[in-house]
């Protein structure tokens, strides 16, 4: 009897302890949705080139419910040759030019917008591949996108010396972040006309001031 017992107590104790490990596995935010791709953008001098920048994050549970109030951190630290504006344009993101990184709260639809203003850091050569940036959900890394900018030289918004730098880009075979405009995870055609089509909008003639 106290055999049996004890075989029942070891069972509920392993019962206990495989219920805690898979709640421990469960990830914070299961069901979020991200972008494969950033793009830094500048701006006409009053607003950010929002038709080539914008994009959403959505926070959701596993019922895929919507989770509002979630911090969601966009970083770029490990990208040297690209830099955040110091003014993003948008009174509800919070800058910390220290870290490289952008920060908003997602609504009662778990969704946050963002339009990033930034652009490359002049004599800056790059270095970052693709998946350098990192989006984080109330702490916890939840994606790896791809992060380019059209404006990258950070100078007079977009123009020739831009176009130069992607050309270069391209020219090397590497498939650096900061040129690949149409997520395709190489550079070619694709995101030469992408940068054409926003250099012919006007939306992106003045360069932003970029964090130190």
């Amino acid at each position: 009897m106290r055999q049996s017992c004890a075989i029942l107590v070891v069972a509920a104790l392993l019962m206990f302890q495989s219920a805690d490990t898979a709640r421990g596995d469960e990830p914070p935010f299961p069901n979020h949705i991200t972008p494969a791709c950033i793009r830094l953008v500048a701006s006409n001098g009053s607003a950010p080139a929002s038709a080539f920048g914008q994009f959403e994050v959505l926070i959701r549970d596993l019922a895929n419910n919507p989770i509002p109030d979630v911090s969601v951190v966009i970083e770029l630290s490990l990208i040297p040759e690209l830099a955040l504006a110091t003014d993003q344009l948008d009174p509800d993101v919070i800058l910390d030019c220290g870290v490289a990184t952008v920060r908003k709260v997602s609504d009662v639809n778990g969704r946050v917008v963002f339009c990033i203003v930034g652009g490359g850091r002049a004599g800056v050569p790059p270095s970052a591949l693709l998946g350098a940036g990192r989006i984080y959900a109330n702490g916890t890394l939840i994606a790896t996108p791809t992060v380019s900018a059209f404006d990258l030289d950070g100078l007079h918004g977009l123009g020739a010396g831009d176009l130069t730098q992607f050309l270069n880009d391209f020219s090397t075979g590497v498939n650096y972040g900061r040129s690949d405009y149409d997520c395709s995870h190489y550079l070619g055609a694709g995101d030469l006309v992408i940068w054409l089509t926003a250099f012919s909008s006007g939306t992106q003639v003045v360069s932003a001031a970029g964090c130190p």
